[in-house]
């Protein structure tokens, strides 16, 4: 039996970036245990480089600011919950901007792109509050779990 509840498709378009598939499944199989479950089906994530997340934010939201998350929100007759595309890149800087270890940092957007396809948003300041509370709890369960990935730069 498949110790993984759904089925994952994983894309890296970052040459640099190294890590396990198993532990991408490990992390979104704790995320699905957690209080913030999404729709069942297949999850897509793409580790992708800035440029073309940026060129993304432009096509989908018509925003060309770069970002370090973009969510496309899934359809459960299709049996699909969604995409998370994030930003290794973004990531890599950000660790040291903010004292966390660059596995924490993408596990981070990983989480905040399935609270998205939950339905959580960041845009209002209580919104966003709401986002970072579910932040700290899903990323705490991870850890108990010793579910976060370790994601390598080379």
């Amino acid at each position: 039996m498949n110790k993984f509840r759904r089925k994952i498709q994983i894309f890296n378009g970052v040459k640099w970036l190294n890590f396990s598939n198993g532990e991408i499944f490990a992390l979104f199989n704790t995320l699905d245990s957690s209080p913030f479950k999404i729709s069942g089906g297949e999850l897509s994530v793409a580790f992708l480089d800035k440029e073309t997340m940026q060129n993304l934010h432009l096509k989908f939201s018509n925003d060309d600011t770069p970002t370090d998350v973009i969510t496309f929100e899934g359809d459960p007759g299709m049996n699909f919950a969604g995409e998370i595309c994030v930003s290794p890149d973004y990531a890599y800087g950000n660790c040291k901007t903010y004292g966390t270890t660059f596995s924490e940092e993408l596990s981070l957007y990983l989480i905040h792109g399935y609270l998205h396809i939950y339905g959580l948003n960041d845009i209002s300041p209580d919104e966003a509050k709401k986002m970072r509370e579910g932040e700290h709890i899903c990323m705490a369960q991870v850890k108990n779990a010793h579910a976060l990935p370790t994601f390598l730069a080379h």
